[in-house]
């Protein structure tokens, strides 16, 4: 008897590589019209102040707009793109602790290393979304914060075609346009605290989750 097919997935980890090898030297022109969303996510995380763990980093285009309360560890799968980013921080980022290589699906931190995590446009690259929400929750110490800032599967109106339309191309873009914002929720000791509409017109959200503080957590043990 023939076993079942394992579901494909949209985006593998060669495929991002390949992808953000291509979109680099570009990449900063395609993504402006984000730029408003990132200062807002930033701004965000402002607010929280401490260690944080920029998850998919890219090219740093972030990294200018978190304040000196905010120190930074950032990590990506694209060589290209991080080779952007460490010039950026070469000219003078001293909040920045380092820029590192690295698989989101297996982080390389020990539990509880940062007091927050924010993973802007990268969430959606991933093969497995659930597996790095994991990763995510089992770094962040207990009270910390997780933000998750993305395009999610339009449900209805003219992005939803957009989305449909541009799906089959998921591998040689390097993200999954039509990824469930499900995707992202649920992970085991990450509570959904926020979910904000971003510009441009709402096409990105925000989701800002808590993960229990120790007393609580030991509490309900």
């Amino acid at each position: 008897m023939p076993h079942p097919a394992k579901p494909l997935r949209a985006v593998e980890g060669r495929d991002v590589k390949s992808a953000y090898a291509r979109w680099a030297p570009v990449y900063e022109v395609i993504a402006t019209p984000t730029v408003p969303a990132r200062k807002i996510a930033a701004r965000r995380v402002n607010a929280v102040g401490g260690r944080f763990l920029e998850a998919g980093v890219g090219s740093g285009s972030a990294l200018p707009l978190y304040g000196p309360n905010v120190s930074l560890v950032g990590v990506d799968l694209s060589h290209d793109m991080l080779k952007i980013a460490r010039e950026r921080v070469a000219k003078g980022l001293a909040n920045v602790e380092a820029i590192v290589e690295m698989d989101l699906m297996a982080l390389a931190f020990p539990d509880d290393a940062f007091d927050g995590v924010v993973c802007m446009f990268t969430i959606t690259a991933v093969p497995d979304a659930a597996t790095v929400m994991a990763e995510f929750a089992r770094v962040v110490r207990p009270g910390g914060v997780v933000m998750v800032a993305s395009h999610f599967e339009a449900s209805s109106g003219p992005w939803q075609v957009t989305d449909r339309l541009l799906t089959p191309f998921a591998k040689r873009l390097g993200w999954n346009p039509s990824m469930p914002i499900d995707g992202v929720l649920g992970a085991p000791g990450l509570t959904l605290e926020g979910r904000e509409p971003l510009p441009p017109a709402g096409l990105i959200t925000l989701l800002t989750f808590h993960k229990a503080a120790a007393a609580a957590a030991a509490r309900v043990a």
